[in-house]
């Protein structure tokens, strides 16, 4: 006798599930998710499992993706932080891991070249890039801009018929006019880019986004800490 007056309450909490999931998703739906609910609720071996798998490859994608954004960075000071680890300081975890990335990385196939732009061309370079902005920055802090060690870069394909001609990686840093280092000073400049030529005006540098790492420039930031 007691069986009854549960059944009759499965029949409406059912019943009212079907009239739930009618208003939200529809009558053609209501199969797959009942399915779904029951599977979570009961864990049959035979309804889908309670949380879904993820399609095959769209980790491998997430773990691709991943791979590349770590595999190019900014160039690291090793010694700095190194010195900062052994002196017990605070040190912010992605700064720790960086420094064990840094010191176990091979850069020997990097090539240096003497192929690079000018100091004066880096700084054109620059400010053709952020207009108004860079020149600001620079007036502001009676500034100039310095280029150091390049390095070889791949040329990257490109959708017109301007290809590349050359391609360098190096890191920039700012001077005042007494020759105080002043690192990077503030956005919009950074402290490494990509230089490139283009076939259609071969005279000329441009920058964008560094491709590749490269060591950090000790001669070129010598004196900022």
């Amino acid at each position: 006798m007691q069986k009854k007056p549960l059944l009759v309450t499965l029949g409406l909490v059912l019943l009212f599930i079907v009239a739930v999931l009618h208003f939200l998703v529809g009558w053609h739906h209501i199969p797959h998710h009942f399915q779904s609910l029951t599977s979570s609720l009961f864990n049959t071996q035979t309804g889908e499992p309670a949380i879904a798998e993820e399609p095959i490859g769209m980790g491998g994608q997430e773990a691709d993706t991943l791979a590349v954004s770590m595999a190019v960075r900014e160039p690291f000071d090793t010694l700095y932080w190194g010195e900062q680890i052994r002196k017990g300081e605070f040190i912010p975890d992605d700064v720790k891991e960086g420094y064990t990335y840094f010191k176990n990385l091979d850069l020997s196939n990097l090539k240096e070249t003497d192929s690079k732009p000018t100091d004066l061309e880096t700084q054109q370079a620059i400010v053709h890039r952020y207009k108004q902005d860079m020149v600001a920055l620079l007036r502001e802090n009676d500034a100039h801009i310095r280029i150091g060690t390049a390095f070889e870069a791949k040329l990257q394909p490109v959708d017109d018929d301007n290809p590349e001609i050359a391609r360098v990686t190096a890191m920039v840093c700012a001077f005042d006019s007494k020759g105080n280092n002043l690192g990077n000073i503030q956005e919009p400049l950074y402290i490494v880019y990509d230089f490139v030529r283009f076939q259609s005006d071969p005279n000329t540098w441009y920058i964008t986004d560094f491709s590749q790492t490269i060591p950090y420039d000790y001669t070129l930031f010598k004196g900022r800490f």
